[in-house]
Formats: structure tokens, C-alpha cells, sequence
């Protein structure tokens, strides 16, 4: 137990050492136009539930839009050069913690397909989540790059 504690307060510390370095970093340029658009996109998923939004819990949907209503009220009809230094650090990471909601709720997305197996006419509708699909993709890319296949593991034979 108490291993397990030194263990997270270790993480803890290198979590907020690098939140520190982070927030110390100068904000990188972002085009206003382009911010301001996208979030415009995301308020519409968000209000309507497409997009994954409808799996979002409602405090976070309602956080996630309260943060919108003040980034856009930060640099609405205003340029990157026009705001100062604080101002596009709080930007910054505005756009980031809305991005970060926005590439979780794609991923909570649900995406259907029709499969037939192999020798049979009859299809079966397989849905899974963007990250679901996304994880067997990329477990299926390493076993091709590392040369494995499900059958390797198997003891043929053994008894």
C-alpha cells in the first residue's frame, strides 16, 4: 500500500512538473479564423448530439460549452497579433481541452457495418466504436510487422 502511494504521488509530482513546463511554453500561433469555425462546427455536434456528443455526459457537454462561449468571447473579431500574451495562452489552452472533449467523444462514436462471413450468405451488422476499430486496426498492423499470427500461439498437438 504503501508503495502504491509513493508510486502516485511520484506521478502526481511529474504531472504537475509538466503542466509547469507546459504552461511555461510561449502559445504557438493558431489562424483565429480557423479557430473560430471550428468551434462553431463543434458547438453544432455538441447542441445536437451527432458526432459522438450523445454519449457525453451533460456536465461535461455544458462545461465543454461554457469554455466555447469564453474562447469565442477572447478572440472573436480580433487577430493572433491583437492579443497578448496571456490572452493566447489561455487560448491555447482552451483549444486544447475542447479538442481533447471533441477526439473523445469521435471516439465514443459508434460505427455499424454489414460482415458476411467467410463461405456464407448471411450478414451480420457489427458495430463498434471509432477506437475499437481504430485499436484492432493498429493491433492488426503490428502483428503484420512483427510476422504474427493468431495460430503461433497455439500448442498443436501438446497434450
Amino acid at each position: 500500500m504503501r508503495k502504491l502511494t509513493s508510486m502516485c504521488l511520484i506521478a502526481f509530482v511529474a504531472v504537475a512538473a509538466g503542466s509547469i513546463a507546459h504552461a511555461a511554453e510561449p502559445a504557438a500561433p493558431f489562424d483565429v479564423a480557423t479557430v473560430v469555425a471550428k468551434q462553431q462546427k463543434i458547438r453544432v455536434d455538441a447542441q445536437s448530439g451527432s458526432g459522438g456528443f450523445s454519449e457525453l455526459p451533460a456536465q461535461t457537454r455544458s462545461e465543454l460549452l461554457e469554455r466555447q462561449k469564453e474562447l469565442l468571447g477572447l478572440i472573436e473579431g480580433r487577430s493572433y497579433a491583437q492579443l497578448d500574451e496571456q490572452q493566447r495562452l489561455q487560448a491555447s489552452q482552451e483549444i486544447a481541452w475542447i479538442d481533447s472533449i471533441a477526439r473523445q467523444a469521435a471516439d465514443e462514436r459508434l460505427v455499424c457495418e454489414r460482415t458476411k462471413a467467410i463461405g456464407s450468405n448471411h450478414t451480420e451488422r457489427v458495430c463498434k466504436s471509432v477506437k475499437q476499430r481504430r485499436v484492432e486496426r493498429e493491433n492488426a498492423r503490428d502483428a503484420m510487422q512483427n510476422g504474427t499470427r493468431g495460430i503461433d500461439n497455439l500448442d498443436i498437438g501438446a497434450q
